[in-house]
């Protein structure tokens, strides 16, 4: 199950290989948005895909259409007719996966595409898991940071607290403004306690966090490998 939709660009001249691929897919339980053209409206960097499928071309074309989608970043699946265009394709086009046509395209098209699309988006999961153990690494510094550094904030808290305790004892011998100012002080000092305390929990649930994330990103690079 992919966790976004995907978007497929199928690149025919006839449409009879357009209809029997695109019907064929229909029957699967989870189909890509599909973008079907001809050769004939192709254009450089023309929207956003996840993959691209190449079949039924006029003659000469196939060589101009793979320089088109190659300047992609997505997996090209091309159907050849003959042995001849299969070297030519995998002579001057490495990063395509060619395939020489035979009576159960169709089927060995689909299968492949699916396993592309798999893997663009577990390669995608997997940035953005990296993504998040990143951030999770930085708040788990600065949260060190500042856990390293609680025994000397709660000790001058200690004291201010303190000190604001025995004033308070004889606030009468103070004016007006002195003794609010001396109830704020007071009052500021608790609600800092009460953060310092929020800490301690704050840095158990980034570790927490932060587990889950690497533990994410590993399975995800697992799982992307086991596609190669």
């Amino acid at each position: 199950m992919r966790d976004r939709d995907s978007h497929v660009v199928l690149i025919a001249d006839e449409p009879v290989f357009t209809r029997e691929l695109m019907a064929r897919w229909q029957s699967e339980s989870s189909l890509p948005g599909i973008t079907a053209m001809s050769t004939d409206v192709l254009a450089t960097g023309e929207g956003r895909f996840d993959l691209a499928i190449i079949c039924g071309l006029r003659n000469r074309r196939l060589a101009s259409v793979l320089k088109v989608v190659e300047a992609g970043a997505y997996p090209v699946i091309c159907l050849v007719e003959d042995a001849a265009e299969m070297r030519m394709v995998k002579a001057g086009h490495p990063r395509v996966l060619a395939m020489q046509r035979h009576p159960a395209w169709i089927e060995s098209v689909l299968l492949l595409a699916n396993e592309c699309l798999k893997r663009v988006d577990l390669s995608e999961r997997l940035r953005r898991a990296e993504r998040a153990a990143q951030a999770s690494s930085r708040g788990a510094a600065l949260g060190r940071y500042v856990l390293e550094s609680r025994h000397d904030l709660n000790n001058s808290l200690t004291s201010v607290l303190g000190n604001a305790e025995l004033l308070l004892l004889d606030a009468n011998a103070f004016p007006g403004p002195a003794r609010d100012q001396l109830q704020t002080i007071h009052e500021m000092a608790l609600h800092v306690h009460e953060i310092m305390q929020r800490f301690s929990s704050v840095a158990a649930e980034s570790r927490n966090a932060e587990n889950s994330s690497q533990d994410e990103t590993e399975k995800l690079s697992h799982a992307a490998s086991s596609l190669h």
